[in-house]
């Protein structure tokens, strides 16, 4: 029985010095102070995150979920930053946005779905300015307005 306990206290022990926090510039780093590569699993405000570190810095894929456990946005950091394809969901799993970065800027078009499903919102953005023409429908699937970013 001692011999059990002494491997779990070793085991806890262990998991808790490699646990990954982030320093004062705001990269990952292991119990050491080494700049963190992996993995990194955390929860804040009932949300739990799963996300890639590399050289300390956010980097691959991310994935968001409610207390639930139901996914609630996926999305990819590069270097840190936003960027490409974003997707959240709300709690019971439907589609409610799709969003686009590059280098954490806005960029393309971006989807906005109500409760139901249906297409609400459609915007637009280059290098994080809007742009084109944004769109918005109401509850029964009719244009409700629509703007011009690109007119003088």
């Amino acid at each position: 029985m001692k011999k059990l306990v002494v491997i779990v206290l070793s085991v806890l022990i262990a998991g808790v010095t490699n646990a990954q926090i982030q320093n004062e510039k705001g990269l990952y780093i292991d119990s050491e102070g080494n700049l963190f590569n992996g993995v990194v699993q955390k929860t804040e405000n009932n949300i739990k995150t799963d996300f890639n570190v590399k050289d300390g810095i956010i980097n691959g894929e991310v994935t968001y979920y409610y207390a639930s456990g139901n996914k609630m946005e996926t999305g990819t950091f590069t270097n840190g930053v936003k960027d490409l394809k974003w997707t959240r969901f709300n709690e019971n799993g439907t589609l409610s946005a799709i969003a686009f970065y590059k280098a954490g800027k806005k960029d393309g078009t971006w989807l906005v779905y109500d409760e139901a499903g249906n297409k609400r919102f459609e915007m637009n953005y280059n290098n994080g300015n809007k742009t084109g023409v944004w769109m918005s429908w109401d509850e029964a699937g009719a244009v409700a307005s629509t703007k011009n970013y690109n007119a003088n």
